[in-house]
């Protein structure tokens, strides 16, 4: 019996290094860029947690790996998942676009590559729809270390965790831990997002520049006469460019919700200001609203929005719609707008972009099972005025620079959505911006009713009971 343990004790001393070797092996010959991948979110997290007290550091740590953790075993659960036909680019796509996005890359790397293609793969690849830095990024990688659909997954899920750790720091920063570790949950664990920052698409890529964009200029702002100004304005002025190429207008929503934070934070430092100000819009849009000439001009651009937004409405899937009903009788374009069609159809962009779906109106099982999340939303956005008071409180410019940054993409996404399934992927373009500020807006809810509680405990422990 005894001779029997030595021999499995040696046996297991044998084993367990070969295994241990042969595992990094074996997901490296798989996977290579995976493996690579690895290494860099070691020092990313190092760099995040750089700093902070040691409590503070261990469980920011834990979270982001959690974070990063989850991603890649439902990586691998899509891997493992497609076994039987991974000759196959679209086996675990997520959606169409992903499959898209990868077999575009693929015909391109075979043109490289010199293998046999055909007059259709050149098509495809020459198509200026959706030429971006990160389909060139996509078709490098490919071209570099073969097929790594997995791998490129991997890598955008590290992507948004380092855009998510860069975001926690800004808003550790401005806004205090607990509120910043709230909406670092919320960010790194919230479904959608969750699903899109492992897809092929460009979105883990999109937030990663947001987020530092959002940084750099919060940092310039915050010290002009900074060692490191230039640096900044250099990653910013990259970060723009970046940002124009991933998606259209992104350079002009880019610049217009800097510009729009910046300028909150000067107006509303003084009431003079505010007055000033207030003043000045209602005068500017009295007189549009009575000039024929501007008024021609808003209908026209919201005619073309209202074009974009019909070609939504007749795609497949559940739509929803912004015009009057008899606009939707043809799916042709949109004319002849009056200026109080023009208001109506903006109103209930607004709206909708606010509250659709209701409940109520939810019909496939993908959007049934984004109804915790949606109710989320709902929550966010009552806590959302809190938090602008409170963030304000805590650091004007982080709030405004958060909230300013948001509005412009808010309002393009209103006007020219009309797919449920569309509007609920799209509206994460700013829910990072709006989780920060319900976060803190939660905290001190907390804090009024806990400090409410206590004085009401303080005043039954002085007086006594009533009778």
């Amino acid at each position: 019996m005894t001779t029997n343990r030595v021999y499995d004790t040696r046996v297991m001393r044998v084993l367990l290094p070969l295994v241990a070797g042969a595992a990094p092996a074996v997901t490296f010959t798989a996977s290579p860029l995976t493996v690579l991948t690895l290494p860099i979110a070691v020092a990313v997290i190092a760099v995040a947690v750089r700093g902070l007290p040691d409590q503070e550091r261990r469980s920011l740590v834990t979270l982001l790996w959690l974070g990063l953790a989850a991603r890649v075993i439902t990586i691998a659960a899509l891997f493992l998942s497609g076994l039987p036909g991974h000759s196959d680019v679209s086996v675990g796509g997520l959606s169409g676009d992903d499959a898209y996005y990868f077999d575009r890359a693929m015909r391109a790397r075979d043109l490289m590559l010199g293998f046999a293609a055909g007059k259709y793969d050149y098509f495809v690849v020459s198509d200026a729809y959706g030429q971006t830095s990160y389909l060139r990024l996509l078709t490098w990688l490919q071209v570099a270390f073969g097929p790594t659909p997995y791998g490129m997954r991997v890598l955008n899920a590290l992507l948004y965790v380092t855009g998510a750790a860069i975001l926690f720091r800004v808003a550790r920063k401005g806004f205090g831990a607990v509120p910043a570790k709230i909406g670092l949950a919320i960010i790194l664990f919230l479904p959608s997002l969750f699903f899109w920052s492992i897809s092929l698409l460009k979105e883990s890529m999109f937030f990663l520049l947001t987020a530092l964009l959002i940084s750099s200029v919060y940092r310039i702002a915050n010290n002009w006469r900074s060692q490191h100004l230039v640096p900044l304005l250099g990653l910013g002025m990259v970060c723009l460019w970046l940002l124009g190429d991933l998606r259209r207008g992104g350079l002009m929503l880019a610049v217009a919700g800097i510009a729009l934070g910046l300028a909150a934070r000067v107006i509303l430092a003084k009431p003079a200001r505010v007055l000033a100000a207030t003043v000045i819009v209602v005068i500017a849009i009295g007189a549009s609203a009575s000039s024929e000439a501007m008024r021609s001009r808003f209908v026209t651009a919201v005619t073309s929005a209202a074009r974009v937004q019909a070609g939504h409405v007749f795609t497949v899937g559940h739509a929803y719609k912004l015009l009057d009903e008899g606009f939707y009788l043809n799916p042709g374009e949109p004319g002849g707008l009056t200026f109080e069609q023009s208001l109506r159809f903006v109103g209930r962009a607004a709206a909708s972009f606010v509250l659709t779906p209701l409940p109520w109106e939810m019909r496939s099982r993908g959007e049934l099972a984004l109804l915790p999340e949606h109710m989320l939303w709902y929550l966010m956005l009552v806590l959302a005025p809190v938090g602008c008071v409170a963030g304000w409180k805590r650091d004007p410019l982080l709030t405004c620079l958060l909230i300013g940054y948001a509005i412009p993409t808010a309002a393009a996404l209103a006007v020219t959505n009309g797919n449920v399934g569309t509007l609920l992927r799209l509206r994460g373009l700013v829910t990072p911006q709006l989780v920060w500020i319900s976060a803190i807006g939660a905290v001190a809810v907390l804090q009024h009713l806990l400090a409410r509680g206590r004085v009401h405990h303080d005043r039954l422990a002085f007086e006594g009971p009533s009778a």
